[in-house]
């Protein structure tokens, strides 16, 4: 098992895979902030200016009107959503690149078995993600406050950042699974592309869009842009953000759906290995068994 761990962490660090993670983490964690923030500028600039109608004025008050909770759902848009493809291409190389170039033969003639080629796999880059992305709601939310003023419920952005590690987790995941088993890389990255895009659409049109790893999506979202509400009681927000954003923050919700995410991840790892164990070859008679 020991072998596997330190197999997988010399190919997530060589090539700088886990380095152009961080940098690109950090760069949609800023980018929002930075973005909205020059827009403030710009608007304060043209206030400012002389000739300015009263109508003028008051679109440009509309669209440098923005607040610091605003801005860190846009941070959740970026890094749920871009760097979820992203990470999609780092990890392809990992998530079945090695069967489709016939190079996993050699971790299992050195003795790795399925459970010790797979399962570090499902924990090395899940969690990293997972802490990185965490980490990333949490600085755009930060660098957000001082620029755009008000308050912020750290509660509520906690509770965004987790949602938001926890589909990206998730995926993650998914990717693995279906790339591991089937031996291609690019048809896992299809897939959780078209599942991203679709599925919680899909999902809310026949009103199943709660429960479920999916909706921590909208977990996210809608949990970002209720930090802005300050309230004395921490469910007492939750329930503020749901009145007021959508129907999915709610406690029931985001327990369920993380819970459900994780158990999800985990069948989905023992399908792996599974999967790995009947493809394996064995060789110890005189002839090749499957």
């Amino acid at each position: 098992m020991v072998n596997g761990f330190k197999k997988e962490m010399l190919f997530y660090t060589r090539g700088g895979r886990l380095v152009i993670m961080l940098v690109v983490m950090v760069v949609l964690a800023l980018m929002a902030p930075v973005m909205y923030g020059f827009l403030k500028m710009m608007v304060g600039a043209l206030n400012t200016a002389e000739g300015i109608d009263e109508s003028t004025r008051q679109m440009l008050d509309l669209f440098g009107g923005f607040t610091a909770a605003e801005v860190t759902m846009y941070t959740v848009e970026y890094v749920a959503g871009m760097g979820a493809i992203v990470t999609l291409f780092l990890f392809k190389g990992a998530a079945g690149g090695e069967q489709q170039k016939r190079s996993v033969i050699i971790p299992h003639c050195s003795g790795l078995s399925a459970l010790d080629y797979a399962l570090p796999k499902f924990i090395i880059y899940p969690m990293s993600i997972f802490i990185v992305s965490f980490v990333a709601v949490f600085l755009g939310a930060g660098v957000s406050l001082p620029i755009f003023g008000g308050e912020l419920d750290w509660g509520m952005v906690a509770i965004s950042a987790l949602c938001t590690a926890g589909f990206l987790a998730f995926f993650t995941v998914l990717q693995f699974c279906i790339g591991i088993c089937t031996g291609r890389s690019g048809l896992a990255i299809i897939i959780c592309i078209i599942a991203q895009t679709f599925l919680p659409s899909l999902l809310s049109f026949f009103r199943i869009d709660r429960f479920n790893p999916v909706s921590l999506y909208s977990i996210a979202l809608g949990a970002a842009l209720g930090s802005g509400k300050s309230s004395g009681n921490f469910f007492a927000s939750l329930e503020s953000s749901t009145n007021s954003v959508s129907g999915d923050v709610t406690p029931l919700n985001v327990t369920i759906s993380l819970v459900t995410a994780v158990i999800i991840s985990v069948l989905l790892g023992f399908v792996t290995v599974f999967v790995l164990h009947t493809k394996e070859v064995h060789n110890e008679g005189d002839e090749p068994v499957l």
